[in-house]
């Protein structure tokens, strides 16, 4: 509706510009028949009626009106009577100028009428609410003014008129349909065009999530070939020398190989569990078996299990356990494998002399918030959207031996995800990184008290 009658403004819109020079040219030929105080109050009354609608209609396009119901109803009825108010003073040509018994002033009345009327189905046609009023406002003057003539002539031209106006309201209607249909079209072209621009945007984030699945294959086959070939190559090469015997006098070599070989097939266990675990995670297949965990335990024995590799980085390990600190209902093999992650990252990537700190706390929401904090190297701001993808080791790395396969920390952001947590990750280089895993406060759980003896 706002769109049709926008449509009949702007058509309608130079009106308050020509009118007033049409009535003075309609002024100067009636002047023969019609006293110049009538022609002076019919001008004023054309000249004046035709500010409302220039100021409705620089509103309308001033404003833009939102597509409301309510609101398109309003401009409807503002547009409508200040139209009317302009079709009234011009259609009023058929009192101020019409002269009775003069059948040229007469004809030259309905024939300026009749051309109004052609006008008005055209103009505002588009708007079948605006067109509406006003050809039945000149078609009754056009018909009733020679009525009130009579004669065989007068009447015929009434007839005629009817006729005429019946004839210009089919039209001015098909010019509405049009109106519609044109608007239609272009609505649907531009959701058309919204929906194209839409469907590019997804077809290049999906083209660009599949080149990352490819350079995230092609860097996963390079990562593994190399650091499965590397446990598996000082498999072969120690049992071989066993094998051949180079050492049966020494048997203290064999006890030194048969380390060797049980080391790199932990390793090798390890890398396996982790694409494993990280597969699941992927895939929605890891099951947690939830129980309420107490969180200060588990960082304690995870704390232990680290304390060798602590040591032998020469680094100092601090556990900062909030007092007040809940139960957490989690899969405790889980959230061990989070601790042993972000610990064994934080080892890895800490100088000797640093300080490494596993924390948990309870945050003023309710939510459990843990993770490790160490003063290392630190990660560069550019590293620091890949820390989170897999096999996405940092710049950093390259200072580091011991790189691994950079599963650790997507495997315990999926982990956390599981639990519907979430993991963030601060960091500057050269003071150091702090990984925060926060659970939310429905997985915390109350203490069971203990039971004092009397």
């Amino acid at each position: 509706m706002l769109d049709q009658l926008a449509l009949a403004l702007r058509n309608l819109s130079p009106n308050h510009l020509f009118m007033p020079v049409f009535a003075a040219i309609v002024c100067v030929m009636f002047s023969r028949w019609v006293a110049t105080a009538r022609l002076e109050v019919w001008f004023a009354l054309v000249l004046f009626s035709v500010v409302p609608l220039g100021i409705v209609s620089h509103a309308f396009r001033r404003g833009k009106p939102e597509p409301a119901p309510a609101q398109a109803r309003i401009w409807m009825v503002r547009a409508t009577l200040a139209y009317l108010v302009s079709v009234g003073a011009w259609a009023s040509m058929a009192v101020f100028l019409w002269v009775p018994h003069d059948e040229l002033n007469n004809l030259l009345v309905i024939l300026l009428l009749a051309c109004t009327i052609a006008a008005t189905a055209a103009l505002a046609g588009p708007s079948w609410p605006l067109a509406a009023p006003g050809i039945a406002i000149y078609g009754i003057a056009c018909i009733v003014a020679p009525l009130t003539e009579g004669g065989l002539l007068n009447n015929g031209i009434a007839a005629l008129a009817a006729v005429f106006i019946g004839y210009l309201s089919y039209m001015s209607a098909q010019i509405h349909a049009t109106a519609r249909d044109m608007l239609l079209l272009r609505n649907d072209k531009s959701d058309l065009i919204v929906a194209l621009a839409q469907a590019k945007t997804e077809s290049d984030t999906a083209r660009d999530h599949a080149e990352a699945a490819s350079r995230a294959k092609s860097q996963f086959l390079a990562n593994m070939s190399h650091e499965l070939r590397t446990p598996l190559n000082a498999i072969l090469g120690f049992s071989e020398l066993i094998a051949s015997r180079a050492f049966h006098g020494d048997p203290e070599k064999h006890y030194e190989y048969a380390g060797l070989i049980h080391d790199s097939g932990h390793h090798l266990l390890t890398l396996i569990n982790d694409i494993l675990d990280l597969a699941k995670i992927e895939a929605g297949g890891f099951a947690l078996r939830e129980a309420d965990v107490d969180l200060a335990r588990l960082i304690g024995e995870v704390a232990n299990m680290m304390a060798q590799r602590v040591q032998s980085g020469g680094c100092t390990l601090r556990l900062e356990i909030a007092p007040d600190l809940p139960n957490v209902l989690a899969g405790e093999r889980a959230m061990k494998q989070i601790l042993l992650n972000l610990l064994s990252n934080a080892v890895k990537f800490t100088p000797a002399g640093g300080m490494i700190e596993a924390f948990a706390r309870l945050d003023c929401d309710g939510a459990i918030a843990f993770g490790v904090a160490d003063n290392g190297m630190g990660i560069a701001k550019d590293d620091l959207p890949r820390v989170f993808q897999k096999f996405g080791q940092g710049q950093h790395d390259v200072a580091v031996l011991d790189k691994g396969t950079g599963l650790g920390l997507p495997i315990a952001k999926g982990l956390a995800e599981a639990h519907g947590g979430r993991i963030t990750l601060e960091s500057r280089v050269g003071h150091g990184t702090r990984v925060t895993v926060r659970f939310p406060a429905a997985r915390a759980r109350i203490r069971p008290l203990l039971r004092v003896a009397s």
